[in-house]
């Protein structure tokens, strides 16, 4: 993980860099900042419409309709905030990586209270039909469910962290613990709504409005792909595992080649509908459209891990020379498209008036 104490080795020159590498971490260190501030005004334009009292009686109905899944956003989102700020902290605060024994059970406390949170949101959603009935296969011709596993493995990731990086092996373990019990959790629904989702979808066809759902699947395998990493790391440092680099490489190519397969065939599917044409291309102006944007990321990122850990570090590829650079411009190019639709998406939502909570089946 980068800190502030690689950052200003890059500006001291303390290590011998090739041509282009400071330039390129100070373009990232930039576009990290932006990012950041970018996140934080969508978070605070959210909470706004979620406490607005013209969206409050929508907001009832959905608590009652099979839409309720998707306020699984809601700890989804703060967990996104806690991983920000630790980012932030620990690229931008000097000596603050010193300290960071001292941060991860404040980390493990944030996690506990927005896994608390998310866990009575799904427990209602789910114990609604199960007590009172009432689900319609016809409503679930989509993916929208896999937000509940989305949530569950980003806070599965989360305490992957302190289970990794602690030096303390008691802090390690619990952390680990949650960090495999949200794991299972996220397998588990990921599973169900596959198979109840992709049945509906082969009877009744897609719900248009959901198509983005179509590549939750991909975040998903990201997180669960460095939950697992970082899980290994913890073990091996704290009780003597070993790491295998041909397992890392097998499991790594097996996860970044199934993202692919997913963003291949929901491409397809949204091609047809007309979906990317219309949100990206077009006026359509939908919140649920924001979901076109963590595939994007997670395919970048997943593919960082699986070009450094499964090429570079068993010595395939050579850090820094050509080859390498043409994997890295390769998934810049990934990036870089998926930062162009984070942009016009919310130049769409800040800018427009009237937009309401996302309604009850999407």
């Amino acid at each position: 993980m980068p800190t502030w104490i690689h950052l200003q080795g890059v500006w001291t020159q303390a290590e011998a860099l090739p041509a282009g590498v400071p330039t390129v971490v100070m373009l990232a260190t930039l576009a990290t900042l932006l990012l950041a501030a970018l996140h934080f005004v969508l978070l605070a334009w959210n909470i706004r419409q979620y406490s607005a009292d013209a969206n409050q009686q929508i907001l009832a109905a959905l608590r009652e309709s099979s839409g309720e899944i998707q306020l699984m956003a809601v700890p989804l989102t703060l967990a996104m905030t806690v991983n920000v700020c630790f980012i932030l902290g620990a690229l931008f605060v000097p000596g603050l990586w010193a300290y960071v024994e001292y941060l991860f059970p404040g980390a493990l406390v944030a996690f506990v209270v927005i896994g608390w949170h998310a866990l009575r949101i799904y427990g209602r959603y789910l114990a609604r039909f199960l007590v009172q009935g009432g689900y319609q296969a016809s409503e679930h011709n989509h993916l929208s469910g896999l937000i509940a596993a989305f949530t569950f493995s980003m806070l599965s990731v989360g305490f992957a962290a302190p289970a990794a990086m602690s030096h303390i092996q008691v802090v390690s373990a619990l952390a680990a613990t949650a960090s495999i019990f949200f794991f299972v959790v996220t397998v588990v629904i990921t599973l169900i709504v596959l198979v109840s989702g992709v049945s509906a979808m082969m009877t009744h066809g897609l719900q248009a409005k959901a198509a983005p759902s179509l590549w939750m699947l991909v975040p998903i395998l990201t997180l669960l792909g460095i939950e697992w990493i970082r899980i290994q790391h913890g073990l091996a440092h704290h009780f003597t595992s070993p790491q295998d680099s041909g397992d890392i490489f097998y499991k790594i190519t097996a996860i970044f080649t199934l993202q692919l397969a997913v963003m291949g065939m929901g491409f397809k599917v949204m091609q047809l509908t007309g979906y990317l044409r219309s949100h990206l291309g077009n006026s359509g102006r939908d919140p649920l459209s924001f979901g076109l944007i963590c595939p994007g990321v997670a395919l970048f990122v997943m593919g960082m891990f699986w070009w450094h850990l499964a090429w570079v570090q068993t010595g395939v590829i050579v850090k820094y020379e050509t080859a390498y650079w043409i994997g890295i411009g390769l998934l810049a190019c990934v990036q870089v498209v998926t930062l162009l639709a984070l942009l016009k998406l919310s130049r769409k939502l800040l800018m427009g008036q009237g937009v309401q909570i996302a309604g009850a089946n999407a």
